[in-house]
């Protein structure tokens, strides 16, 4: 027994047992037999005592043997206690469910409360044995009840009954918190995250200490994480009054010990009276933890030497251990100089240089997380300076940008009044600028000839009005072939070309007159008027005007220049819409090379990354457009608000890139997401929201929806016919889906006359405005072709074939799909033609391999084109082989396309009429079950023109015959 201890008899031996029995309850093995052969020294019999008791404490029944009924045994750890029941000395009871932890001095279980006709799941707490046998711990036990009954705290666990059991002991009913340590669950957390968690931890132990409570055994055992996120703070076992220690005149002992070595401060090991200081260096220690996941002394596994750390060494700075530690940085574990800062303040040795209060750390770490300064380094030379600048960097660098100047300016005025002359000058310089633009667009306008614009744009509508008239059968009365051409002569139209000739040409014919002597002004003046051709669709002479501005500003200006490079942006963006793909992607790829030093989100980098993709599917590359489409789809839309217009621009082009490579599904729900946004950012009749409807158009049309898709684009059409015009190249574009639609539905002679009629008109038109050989241009051709097959016109049909075949070869080259397609289109015409079996054979061969190669093996030409091989065996009377390509198509399209799709019905249609010829009936049996019996089995009058027209052929198949 060591010195000092042998005067109190039995109750002081006893009072020494449980001193040691309650330190040793926090180790473990090794540390704990330490602890006990240091404290009792020589007396074995005491150190019996000790591992006795602590024994005793850790078995499960010693914490229940009171609760059972007579004759039950106890259960293990863990066991579902359900059904043992204990009743209070008021009418409510509570039924253990499972042990959930034990302490110093007490047992905690999860209960359900029976009270009043409800049942409340709640942390029941009774004192163990050791703690019953002791005054002093059920005097703390009483005092826990009182100081929760003080908390009321979302971030505190509420105190919701307490009193004696029937069997004589004292209970608290403590609200039941479901969570995860706060440690366990901030290692989820990036640092910024585990702040502000922690500053709720804070928050709530400052209520304790405004209702003049000492917490005194904060750790992240009793700090709980809930669904919520919100933490609480739980076991105020040992905490006291603020004023306790001074009312009881400084004697601290009972319950000093009862603490968690690692979290506690020095003066709780010293037995110094306590203050909320204490807890202040507590979550300082939690704050570390939380920070680096290491304790400040973690590296010390012995009593001894934690206490002598405690109380004599320096805590290492968090980011020193991490650094030590060797943990990545790449998880944005680097600690700050500020919470290094804000730690070690918490954590100071002596109580008066720590935080005056837990909200004063509270308010450091929220002035952190706004990055304002900090008050732990308010001594630190130049760092409020250094925090003010990164809160308000941008603001500052743009008054230091002024103030440099306002600088530079003073010491030009004293090093030499001549250089502060020539800013004066350059100054004037500019303002006479701005000047000579206002004057220039005042003249301009005022020398505008309206009776020279008036009588052309009168001269235009009666030159159309004739032309209309023309072509009008003279049956009709005069009046009523007049009004009807009137209404075909598009008033927007004449307006659009009058705007053009008559204002916009006119300033620029002025503009190397009037700005001969400031070519780069001219140059601001004339992509200006270039922007304002692209909006009229006058693509040609807006990019004619951008190679002159590109052309002055690269002779004075260097090529990242912003000005430059939007010239490029311009000009990309005018030739692509005018079909001159290979330059309009050569403008777009240096205005990318241009701006790669730029930051991720710069608008004019976006724009070139946007433009360079949208060309480079229009040029027949859609999945390597895709793939670049897709990266910055999903990078912008991390970063950018959902409206953004670039962003929204860039994926009105995935969606169509996804459409052209026969990916429906995706190109659909990404247009349903899309539609809502463009309405709202840009208004329901923007011609870019009506882009996004043609899209949609185009996608029914795939779905071979071609009612809708016809009525869809037929909308649109009208709308910027309204607006743009009837010969602006986007109305043509919205016509031209309406007219592929009407195309495929045409079915008698009235139909496929008006389809060649709009077709006739949209290629004389279009080649007018765009050219012959523009993308839309051809895809007219592509329609024309298709309308006189259906009228068995099949000479004229193959003439128009090979001519656009060759013209897509010149232009576009042999492995564009628009030129696979063509090929793939002779091959099906000259399939059904006397003598035309062989060419077509080897047209669909060489079609098949290159459309593989460049679109992948399930792309929608691909089984179209295997169908077609499958028709051209089966007009040679190959069977086995017409079977064989017909099943290729039919497995690929089943599975990409669903098995009721109008695509997958012909591949099975004709796959059946195969089998009919082969005899194999067990194959034909599966082909209506799966296929074929479905669409037959739908009311015909409910099916639109493509389902009706699969249904007749289905019919004509069962038959063994074909149209």
């Amino acid at each position: 027994m060591r010195e000092g201890e042998g005067s109190g008899g039995d109750a002081g031996r006893y009072h020494r047992v449980k001193q040691i029995v309650l330190q040793a309850l926090d180790l473990q093995d090794r540390a704990r037999e330490e602890l006990i052969a240091r404290e009792v020294g020589d007396d074995a019999a005491m150190a019996d005592e000790v591992r006795a008791l602590l024994a005793g404490m850790e078995a499960d029944q010693t914490l229940v043997v009171s609760l059972r009924s007579p004759g039950v045994a106890a259960p293990d750890t863990g066991q579902d206690l359900s059904g043992q029941e204990t009743s209070a000395d008021a009418a409510r009871d509570y039924r253990l469910l499972q042990r959930l932890g034990a302490g110093g001095m007490g047992v905690v279980y999860l209960a359900e409360r029976r009270h009043g006709g409800f049942v409340q799941k709640v942390a029941l707490k009774l004192l163990n044995p050791v703690a019953e046998a002791s005054p002093e711990l059920r005097e703390r036990f009483a005092r826990e009840r009182e100081l929760l009954a003080r908390l009321d705290h979302p971030g505190i666990a509420r105190l919701l009954d307490g009193g004696i059991l029937a069997d004589g002991r004292p209970f608290l009913a403590m609200e039941y918190v479901e969570g995860e340590r706060v440690d366990v669950h901030a290692a989820r957390l990036p640092l910024d995250g585990r702040i502000a968690l922690f500053v709720k931890v804070c928050e709530a132990v400052a209520e304790a200490h405004r209702c003049l409570v000492i917490h005194r055994d904060l750790k992240p055992a009793n700090i709980l994480v809930d669904a919520r996120g919100q933490p609480r703070l739980l076991d105020f076992g040992i905490a006291r009054l603020i004023d306790e220690d001074s009312a009881m005149g400084g004697d601290t002992r009972t319950g000093q010990h009862a603490l968690t070595l690692a979290y506690a401060s020095p003066e709780q090991l010293a037995c110094q009276p306590l203050t909320t200081a204490t807890d202040v260096y507590s979550l300082g220690a939690v704050l570390y933890q939380l920070v680096c996941g290491q304790l400040p002394f973690a590296d010390i596994d012995n009593p001894a030497g934690l206490y002598n750390a405690i109380a004599n060494t320096d805590v290492p700075p968090p980011s020193r251990r991490l650094r030590r530690d060797g943990e990545p940085r790449a998880q944005g574990r680097a600690v700050p100089a500020d919470i290094d800062a804000i730690v070690l303040k918490a954590l100071r040795k002596e109580p008066d240089l720590r935080y005056a209060s837990v909200a004063a750390l509270a308010e450091d770490l929220r002035r952190y997380l706004a990055h304002r300064p900090v008050s732990a380094r308010a001594g630190e030379r130049g760092y409020r300076a250094r925090r003010f600048l990164r809160r308000n960097a941008w603001p500052l660098a743009a008054a230091a940008l002024v103030l440099l100047s306002v600088l530079g300016g003073l010491l030009a005025s004293v090093l030499a009044l001549r250089e502060a002359r020539a800013q004066q000058a350059l100054a004037e310089r500019r303002g006479h600028d701005l000047q000579r633009l206002t004057d220039f667009q005042q003249a301009m306008l005022e020398s505008v000839d309206i009776d020279a614009m008036g009588h052309a744009m009168t001269d235009a509508q009666q030159r159309k009005v004739l032309e209309v008239l023309a072509r009008q059968a003279p049956g009709q009365p005069l009046e009523a072939r007049l009004r009807q051409a009137f209404a075909q002569v598009g008033a927007p139209s004449i307006a659009r070309d009058a705007l053009d000739q008559q204002v916009v040409s006119h300033a620029l014919a002025r503009l190397d007159a009037d700005f001969a002597d400031a070519p780069q002004l001219a140059a601001d003046m004339r992509q200006s008027l270039a922007r304002v051709l692209i909006a009229i669709g006058h693509y040609p002479h807006a990019a004619d005007e951008l190679r002159r501005v590109l052309q002055t500003r690269e002779a004075a200006l260097p090529a990242s220049d912003a000005r430059v490079v939007s010239a490029r942006i311009d000009l990309g963006q005018a030739l692509s819409l005018q079909g001159e793909l290979e330059p309009a992607a050569e403008a777009f790829e240096r205005a990318l090379a241009a701006t790669r030093g730029r930051p991720a989100l710069d608008p004019q980098r976006r724009a070139a990354q946007a433009g360079a993709a949208r060309v480079l599917a229009a040029r027949g590359d859609p999945q390597a457009a895709l793939a670049r489409q897709s990266a910055l789809r999903t990078a912008w839309m991390a970063a950018l608000p959902a409206d953004d217009e670039a962003l929204l621009l860039l994926r009105g082009d995935y969606a169509r890139t996804l459409e052209e490579l026969g990916r429906r599904d995706e190109g659909r729900a990404e247009l349903e997401v899309l539609l809502p946004l463009y309405r709202a950012r840009f208004g329901p009749e923007s011609n870019r929201t009506l882009a996004a409807m043609d899209t949609q158009a185009e996608l029914q049309f795939a779905y071979a929806d071609y009612e809708h898709a016809a009525a869809l684009a037929r909308q649109v059409a009208q709308v910027r016919e309204r607006r743009l015009g009837a010969e602006h190249p986007d109305t043509l574009k919205a016509w031209g889906t309406a007219a592929t639609s009407l195309v495929r539905l045409a079915d008698s002679p009235e139909s496929y006359a008006e389809a060649e009629a709009l077709l006739d008109h949209l290629l004389r038109t279009q080649g007018q405005v765009l050219g012959i050989e523009h993308p839309a241009t051809r895809q007219f051709v592509v329609d024309k072709i298709r309308l006189l097959s259906k009228q068995d016109r099949m000479q004229e049909a193959i003439a128009l074939q090979r001519r656009h075949l060759a013209d897509c070869l010149r232009v576009l080259g042999p492995d564009h799909p628009d030129t696979l397609f063509a090929r793939g289109g002779l091959s099906s015409m000259l399939s059904d033609q006397p003598g035309g079996l062989d060419e077509a054979r080897v047209l669909a061969g060489v079609t098949l391999a290159a459309m593989r190669r460049q679109l992948g093996p399930e792309h929608p030409l691909v089984t179209a084109t295997l169908d077609l091989t499958g028709r051209i065996e089966r007009n040679a009377g190959n069977w086995e082989a017409s079977r064989d390509a017909h099943a290729q198509a039919l497995e690929i399209r089943a599975r990409t396309r669903g098995q009721l799709d109008g695509h997958t019905l012909e591949s099975a249609t004709r796959l059946y009429i195969a089998l009919y010829r082969l005899h194999d009936e067990a194959g034909m049996r599966d082909l209506r079950t799966r296929f074929l019996d479905p669409l037959l089995a739908l009311d015909p009058a409910t099916l639109n023109a493509s389902r009706r027209s699969h249904r007749r052929a289905i019919l004509l198949a069962l038959e063994g015959r074909w149209e």
